[in-house]
Parts: C-alpha cells; sequence; structure tokens
C-alpha cells in the first residue's frame, strides 16, 4: 500500500479513538463496522487483552477440533510454502478465534508470540479488537486487515489476511489465515487464503461423502452379520461379491478368501443358484444335501434386476436342516417367585418393593446390593415375573461360585476344540439360554477384570461371541445383577470397573438386613413355620411368644437364610401339635440353657442394662442419636452410662 493511504488510516484511527469521530470516507466498510463493534464492547485501543488458554484446556480444545486440524494442516503446509522465508506465518483458528496451529518463518513466530498469535492465543474480534481472524469470523466472508486498521495499536505492526471456513452443512468450524509484519504486504495473500479454505471445504465434502459411503458399508455389513441365516451374493458371471459368515460356517469356507471367486471354485454344489441366474427363475426353500455327510441345507435364490429389469446377479439365503429331537431340547428354567412372596412391611422393605416394581416396568438394568441372605434373588425373580418378559427364560449365575476359568466360557459359552476339555459340539453360554429374557447376575462383584471387559461390551453393544468363534450373536436380555460387596469401595481398590458399574447402576435397588427389619421378624417366622412344617411333615405347629421375643435379641448377620435355618432347625426338636418355644432357639449367640442352668442366667439389673446398650449400639452401629431415642433416655445420660459400664 501506498505511504498517502497508510498516512489516511493513521489518521482515522487517531481522529476515532481521541476524538470518537469516525472518518468513513477513509476507512473500507468491513473496517469502519468492526471499529464501532470494538468501540461499543469498551475494548482499550492502547491496551491488549488477553483470554488465551494453555495446558489441558488446549489440549481438550485441539481434541474438539482435531477433524479440522487434521484435514487443514496439509493445505497450511502447502500454503506456507509459497510464503516461506518471506517473514509470514500461516494460522488456524476455531469458530472462537481460539488459534490452533501456526506455521511460519521463527522471526515472525517469535514477535507474534508477544501479543499471543499462538497455539491457545484468543483472536475473537471482542478480545483482540479489529483483526482478520476474528472479524472474517463476525463477518463471515474474507477480510484483509492493513496495519493501523487493526484497532488495538499493539497489532498495528501487522497486515493479516483470513476467510472463515465452512463445513458441508454450513456451520462455521474456524478460520484460516496469514500474518507478517505490514512492510511485508503481499497483495496477493488473501486470494491464496480463499483459494486453500477452498481446498479444506471441498476437501470436507470428499471426506463426509467417503463416511457416508463407509457407514452405508458397515451398515449392510452388520446386518449381514447379524442374520442367523446364511447369506451369499453374487454377480451376473457367477463371482461371489458378498458372504456372511453365517453362510461360510455352513457352506465349510472362508468368507474373505471366497469374495472375488466363481462358485465353482468355492462351493461343491452351486448348481442352483447358477440355474436361477440362467433362467432367471427364483426357487423357495429348496432341499439339497451338503455333502457326503449328509448334511441337509435349504436354499432361497432370488436373482437381482436393476431399473430395466436386467438379471445383474443374484441372492441366495441358506440354512441348515437339523433333525427336531424335542426330548433333547433345553428349557430354560423359569422363575417362580413373584412380589407377593415377599414378607415383610417394614418402612425399608417396602421401599425396596417400591423400587422394584419401578424396575419391572422399565427395560433398564438393575443392580441389588445388600448382605447375603438379604434375598436378592428373590426380588429378580419378582421383577422378571412382573415384567414384559415373564414368559422368557430367567437365567440365574452365583459369579462367586465359578472359577476364574470358566466364568467366561459359561456366561458366554465356546466352539468344539476352543480349548482342552471342551465338549465335543461347543456349549451354549447362559447369554445365549437368556435370549429374548432375563439374566440374574448374583455376586457381580467377584467377576474378574478380564471378563468384566467382554460384560461390558455385551451391554453396550448387545453382541456375544463364543470362546474360539469370530461369529457375534445378538441377543436381546434384561440384565439383572446383585452383590453383597460395595463397588464403589471395589473400584477404588481397582478390582471394579467405572464404566461397568455406571452401566448396571441404572436402577439401584438395596435389600435391607435383617437386623433393620425387626418388624418383620414375626411375620417372617410364622412363614417358616407354615412352609417347612409341610415339608417336615408337621401339623398344628404353633409359636411361643417367648420364641418371639428372644430371635429379637440377636443380629442376625446371616439375614433371613439364617433366620429359616433356624426355624427348621427348631421344627425338627418338636413334636405334632407342639409348640416352638425359646428354648429350641439355637445359633451361634443364643444357646438354650439346660434346666440347671436356669437360675445361674438370672441377671443384675446393671449387668441387663449394660447388655441392652451393647446391643443398641451394635445394632445402630454405634449412631448415639438413634440408641438414645430407642432406649429412650437423654444423650448425655446414654454418655455417661457407656463410661461407667466402660463400653467399649
Amino acid at each position: 500500500m501506498s505511504a498517502q493511504v497508510i498516512h489516511l488510516i493513521e489518521e482515522a484511527w487517531n481522529r476515532y479513538v481521541v476524538n470518537d469521530i469516525l472518518d468513513i470516507q477513509k476507512l473500507r466498510p468491513e473496517v469502519s463496522s468492526s471499529w464501532q463493534r470494538c468501540r461499543n464492547l469498551k475494548l482499550d485501543p492502547y491496551g491488549q487483552s488477553s483470554m488465551d488458554i494453555k495446558g489441558a484446556e488446549l489440549k481438550e480444545k485441539l481434541r474438539l477440533t482435531y477433524h479440522l486440524v487434521t484435514i487443514a494442516r496439509p493445505f497450511m503446509q502447502n500454503l506456507y510454502s509459497y510464503v516461506s522465508g518471506s517473514g509470514f506465518q500461516v494460522v488456524l483458528a476455531d469458530k472462537d478465534g481460539f488459534l490452533l496451529e501456526t506455521i511460519g518463518d521463527p522471526e515472525i513466530i517469535r514477535k507474534t508470540r508477544q501479543i499471543q498469535l499462538c497455539p491457545g492465543g484468543n483472536w475473537d474480534e471482542a478480545v483482540k479488537g479489529t483483526n482478520a481472524i476474528g472479524t472474517s469470523l463476525v463477518e463471515r466472508r474474507p477480510i484483509h486487515i492493513f496495519a493501523r486498521e487493526h484497532y488495538c495499536q499493539p497489532n498495528h505492526f501487522l497486515t493479516c489476511s483470513a476467510a472463515p471456513i465452512f463445513d458441508p452443512d454450513g456451520l462455521l468450524l474456524g478460520a484460516l489465515d496469514i500474518t507478517g509484519e505490514y512492510k511485508s504486504f503481499n497483495p496477493h495473500s488473501l486470494a491464496m487464503v480463499v483459494a486453500a479454505v477452498n481446498a479444506i471445504e471441498n476437501q470436507m465434502r470428499l471426506h463426509k461423502a467417503t463416511n457416508k459411503l463407509y457407514a452405508a458399508y458397515k451398515f449392510s455389513s452388520t446386518l449381514l452379520e447379524s442374520m442367523s441365516d446364511g447369506l451369499i451374493s453374487v454377480d451376473n458371471n457367477g463371482i461371489i461379491t458378498q458372504i456372511n459368515s453365517c453362510g461360510a460356517k455352513i457352506l465349510d469356507v472362508n468368507s474373505k478368501d471366497s469374495i472375488g471367486k466363481h462358485l465353482n471354485n468355492v462351493f461343491r454344489k452351486p448348481s442352483l443358484i447358477l440355474q436361477a441366474l440362467s433362467v432367471e427363475t427364483e426357487y423357495k426353500e429348496h432341499e439339497v444335501v451338503h455333502d457326503e455327510s449328509g448334511k441337509k441345507l435349504s436354499y432361497s435364490v432370488t436373482p437381482l434386476r436393476d431399473d430395466l429389469g436386467n438379471t445383474i446377479g443374484a441372492l441366495a439365503i441358506i440354512k441348515e436342516l437339523k433333525d427336531k429331537h424335542p426330548g433333547k431340547r433345553n428349557l430354560a428354567p423359569a422363575a417362580k417367585y413373584v412380589f407377593d412372596d415377599i414378607i415383610g412391611e417394614s418402612e425399608s422393605v417396602s421401599k425396596a418393593i417400591k423400587w422394584a416394581r419401578v424396575a419391572e416396568r422399565s427395560p433398564s438394568t438393575v443392580l441389588l446390593t445388600g448382605e447375603s441372605g438379604t434375598g436378592k434373588e428373590l426380588f429378580a425373580q419378582s421383577i422378571h415375573n412382573g415384567s414384559d418378559r415373564k414368559n422368557r427364560p430367567f437365567i440365574a449365575i452365583n459369579c462367586a461360585a465359578l472359577p476364574e476359568t470358566l466364568i467366561e466360557s459359561e456366561l458366554f459359552g465356546y466352539e468344539e476344540g476352543s480349548f482342552t476339555g471342551s465338549k465335543k459340539g461347543g456349549q451354549i453360554g447362559k447369554f445365549e439360554l437368556a435370549n429374548n429374557g432375563t439374566i440374574f447376575l448374583d455376586e457381580v462383584g467377584d467377576i474378574p477384570l478380564f471378563t468384566q471387559v467382554k460384560l461390558l461390551r455385551v451391554i453396550q453393544e448387545k453382541k456375544i461371541s463364543r470362546i474360539g468363534s469370530a461369529n457375534e450373536i445378538m441377543v436381546d436380555i434384561r440384565i439383572i445383577a446383585a452383590t453383597h460387596k460395595d463397588l464403589k469401595e471395589e473400584m477404588h481398590k481397582g478390582n471394579f470397573r467405572k464404566d461397568l458399574y455406571y452401566r448396571l447402576n441404572v436402577i439401584n435397588i438395596t435389600i435391607p438386613p435383617l437386623r433393620e427389619r425387626m418388624a418383620d421378624l414375626a411375620p417372617l417366622t410364622r412363614h417358616f413355620v407354615d412352609k417347612l412344617s409341610t415339608r417336615l411333615g408337621k401339623r398344628n405347629i404353633s409359636v411361643a411368644d417367648d420364641f418371639f421375643e428372644k430371635i429379637k435379641t440377636y443380629s442376625w448377620p446371616g439375614n433371613i437364610r439364617e433366620l429359616e435355618n433356624a426355624v427348621e432347625r427348631a421344627l425338627n426338636q418338636v413334636d405334632d401339635n407342639g409348640r416352638i418355644t425359646a428354648d429350641l432357639l439355637v445359633i451361634d449367640d443364643i444357646q438354650p440353657a439346660r434346666a440347671d442352668e436356669r437360675v445361674s442366667e438370672i441377671k443384675s439389673l446393671k449387668d441387663i442394662e449394660k447388655d441392652t446398650i451393647m446391643q443398641a449400639l451394635n445394632q445402630y452401629k454405634g449412631n448415639i442419636l438413634k440408641v438414645s431415642a430407642k432406649l429412650g433416655v437423654g444423650r448425655n445420660t446414654l454418655y455417661r452410662k457407656i463410661k461407667e459400664y466402660d463400653i467399649k
């Protein structure tokens, strides 16, 4: 630019900054509009604003714009090859004005670093005033800003040319810029930037089209692979164009090696497909003996035609025909419990049942947590039987009961010959067995880490692969998991994957221990007496009040399972028309006393008081507020008694 033009711009800048007088005749419209925006934003024309980012923030920004940077980088390098050695640098910014990458001469990079024209610097117009990058993003068109056209004085030594970059859908992605000292002004800079941006946008359109084609290919491939039947497509010359894994397995061939070869060079009996091509006739479920072993296949072949009706190939669907032996059918066990089988009306149990009722109406994964013996499988079966899968399989597996070496084969099954000792013909896994139904993973916290990875994939992809097989099988399964462990603590220890925990913990239901639902002891006891009396051949059994009183003095660490065992033990000691009394309660912490010992059982009031306080502290896990409320004494009195009796 001429010295006269530079002088006019300098005069216009001074008058506007000092006197707020805008000489429109001396400025280009895009520059005068930008100056006015900067004045409205109250930017300091003599200062240098900064909103740059570094470290983790910059890394995250680069991660989010990886697609833009990857496509733009080769065009930036090509553009720089034309200006290399002339004191310029090529700059890429995102849609918010943050610089992502720069390529340039060392001298200009050193100078511009002082004004944050480097990766992480923010050159949005609202931050740096009028500049090619920020103003082109606002105007959404190519812009050249020269010397004192920059609103902020620290940038007056620059000449910049920038053009915005749009994606194929018209969304603004960022801007490409060439920057140097204004004394090295090149009138062709803006045209070069625009040409580079056009190339970048063309590459993006090509990339999008390629991605669509690839997505369509993956979709069709996935669709083919998900079919339970074999599928083969051929062109008009009998050359195989596609074969899915199931088809390759049925026909005992390699799918990758088969594509591109003629049918006669791959299959023993391709005559039906070739016949459909030659006579252009459709065949439906024709039975063919595949080989000397007598293996029977069903072929359905359909000629493929173009829009003009010309035959361009054929599609064959192949099924393996197997003899049906109903007696050998492996029927999955059914769930037998429903919500009416859950005994208890305490607040904690009612809350658990309420959430379980929510779960039965939802397809979401359920995580049941609670101590051993609290009835987690009872809840799992009730949820299944209340859901729309109630007439489908319910498969329960105790993950803690399986060795690490076997759990994967139990869950996912295996093919014949996968490992030493594998069964002839392979074995179906629990997930396949539970297809369309529910699988109950009891003690899921005991699954080893290497199996957790595969379980996570099953939850996400709804696919399984047997050990020793490359085929994937689609499954539709409701997962209910249970554990007595604290999975959050297991995550901190590195024993349980966080991503799997969050996949399982969609609906969390906590089953309370028996010690927290003491009000349910009596109805549970009566239920077990009625249930077990019939099995043991007992009749008219009643329960004494002292038995109910005594069971309340125990914390029941084994929960409902332990209570049932205690009731059964007592029932075995009474005759028909008998009565279950307290002296028949035999458990670890409570033993029946002999007649000659009952006198020595009488304790002093102090001992009774001490025992009661200790029992309450144990039951409420040391919570002074709950203990004082339960015992009906003040906290100060309780603290005094604890000190008096030297209770630790």
